[in-house]
């Protein structure tokens, strides 16, 4: 990891606490865009590991999770209130983490004499819920993910770390029951079979990286994307390759962000050891923060890269795996809203611009390949991640738990338990 900005880092870390993040997301976007990669650590680990704010007397056992299509939210809730500072017992917790559609994740952070960092799970698709103790300092910064049903790894370092170096892994195959040291190793291609995880900062920073479902162990590429500030398709099917988004240059912004220019995208489908690229001629992003175009693929055939060129939407389609690209016809406003983008299994593009209830978003799909889009009802699918037996998104930050779906078409709601 590159050097962490250990004073920032505290205050972010402070602010992770509130309920709602649009400020920290915003600090993390203006800092990626300057390109000032220690800030950028910091305050992505902390949008990682951070979200909802709730209060209970000590000691009260928690009810059940609401479940059931009676109790399902908004798709994007607006912001919750917050709490009272001192008014109850605080707790804040970070992104859902979906193992399979049984298999939830969540990790959590409490404090009163310490702030302990923890975990709870469900293996029934949240009906129940366990918890456990993560073996990591109290003080840590964690970034919790699920690769298998029962297998986690967490990435975490300590605010009093002196270094980035000190940052580690720690992995569990048996649900969290228990967990060791994980060193990373380094690889000409990563393992077939083994998830891979889309990290911050993006491959062009820190190359890609993937953990055995099985056994936990962890593998990362020797070399990083060429591709600059760059992200992962993590949305794309294992069997599609590994695809890359970013850009292939820079400009000084004249005192302002750093300007990128180039947008191009890479894939691999040989675990990374070597590299297909291709550029497109307009200044195609898909959000101010990293990567460039969002790239949607079923088959890894059939590939669109998605964006927004001056507060158009822009759609460039592919019919053989990237090897050339077509400008498609349809097109939206979308002003500078954040793009996420997916193929279902039935073929239909699905767009989604806006993440968060500020953005005001909306939700597009297409049926013919991207001539044409048309508004449809909003709802995830569009930044689905595949995972055994189905997908999974999450609500993350404006809604605290993770929808699941077995076909990418109908989806269920699982909230998050009552800490």
């Amino acid at each position: 990891m590159p050097e962490l900005d250990f004073a920032g880092l505290n205050a972010a870390a402070q602010a992770a606490f509130k309920p709602h993040f649009e400020q920290v997301r915003a600090r993390a976007r203006r800092r990626r865009r300057t390109r000032i990669a220690a800030a950028v650590v910091a305050a992505a680990v902390v949008a990682t590991g951070s979200g909802i704010a709730v209060a209970r007397p000590a000691g009260k056992p928690s009810p059940a999770p609401a479940f059931g299509p009676d109790r399902t939210p908004e798709f994007m809730p607006g912001p919750q209130p917050t709490p009272t500072p001192g008014a109850g017992r605080q707790v804040s917790t970070g992104r859902p983490a979906a193992g399979d559609l049984n298999h939830v994740y969540l990790r959590y952070q409490e404090c009163r004499t310490g702030c302990p960092v923890r975990f709870a799970a469900t293996d029934d698709r949240g009906r129940t819920w366990r918890t456990g103790r993560l073996p990591v300092p109290d003080d840590a910064m964690v970034d919790l993910r699920a690769v298998g049903p029962r297998t986690l790894a967490a990435w975490y370092v300590s605010r009093s770390a002196p270094n980035s170096r000190s940052a580690a892994w720690t992995t569990s195959a048996d649900g969290g029951a228990t967990w060791r040291q994980v060193t990373v190793r380094r690889v000409a291609a990563l393992p077939a079979g083994w998830r891979v995880l889309d990290l911050q900062p993006g491959p062009s920073d820190e190359p890609l990286l993937a953990v055995d479902p099985a056994t936990g162990d962890i593998a990362q590429l020797a070399t990083a994307s060429t591709l600059r500030n760059s992200t992962l398709a993590a949305g794309s099917p294992a069997s599609a390759g590994l695809w890359i988004s970013g850009w292939t240059g820079s400009r000084d912004g004249n005192g302002g962000p750093t300007v990128w220019t180039g947008s191009g995208v890479e894939v691999s489908r040989d675990g990374g050891r070597t590299w297909q690229r291709h550029e497109f001629p307009d200044l195609l992003t898909a959000s101010d923060d990293v990567g460039g175009a969002a790239v949607a693929t079923f088959d890894g055939r059939t590939v669109y890269a998605v964006g927004r060129v001056t507060g158009k939407l822009v759609i460039w389609r592919s019919a053989d795996g990237g090897d050339t690209w077509q400008r498609a016809a349809g097109t939206a406003d979308v002003a500078n809203r954040t793009i996420r983008a997916a193929v279902r299994r039935d073929g239909v593009l699905l767009i989604q611009a806006g993440i968060s209830a500020a953005e005001k978003p909306v939700m597009l799909a297409s049926t013919d390949g991207g001539r044409t889009v048309r508004p449809t009802t909003l709802g995830p699918g569009a930044d689905a991640r595949p995972v055994p037996g189905g997908y999974v998104q999450t609500g993350w930050p404006d809604s605290k738990g993770a929808w699941l779906s077995a076909d990418g078409l109908t989806w269920s709601w699982v909230a998050p338990p009552a800490l």
